[in-house]
């Protein structure tokens, strides 16, 4: 879902008329309601049962600086890079995370809560 997220967030911000407007948009929302179902799923898997919703907060309150660091960045790269550049920015985080969960994530199917949340 990130991998999709990152190509059809670069692809959004290099589209050059409203019909790929359109189409990549329909993609990009695809795939980022996507990776938020998947995000919710699984992070408080990692997490023991006894600090779950403090971790699971935690990770939260991490991804709403993000939210208030992301306008702040744009404002910069925007006047810079122009639209694309925004998009492909996005799309770089999108990896980076792909990279981040692929290096450091840990498969829980099949496996006990009690063997995962150690």
């Amino acid at each position: 879902m990130l991998l999709g997220s990152a190509i059809a967030a670069y692809l959004y911000g290099t589209a050059s008329n409203q019909m790929q407007l359109i189409i990549f948009g329909l993609g990009m929302q695809f795939f980022l309601f996507g990776m938020w179902s998947v995000l919710y799923a699984y992070t408080p898997e990692l997490y023991p049962t006894r600090i779950r919703a403090t971790g699971s907060g935690f990770a939260s309150a991490v991804g709403r600086l993000g939210s208030l660091l992301g306008p702040f960045v744009v404002g910069v790269v925007l006047p810079i890079a122009g639209q694309s550049g925004v998009f492909s920015l996005g799309a770089g985080a999108f990896v980076l995370a792909a990279l981040i969960v692929l290096i450091l994530g840990e498969e829980t199917k099949g496996k006990m809560l009690e063997a995962i949340s150690h």
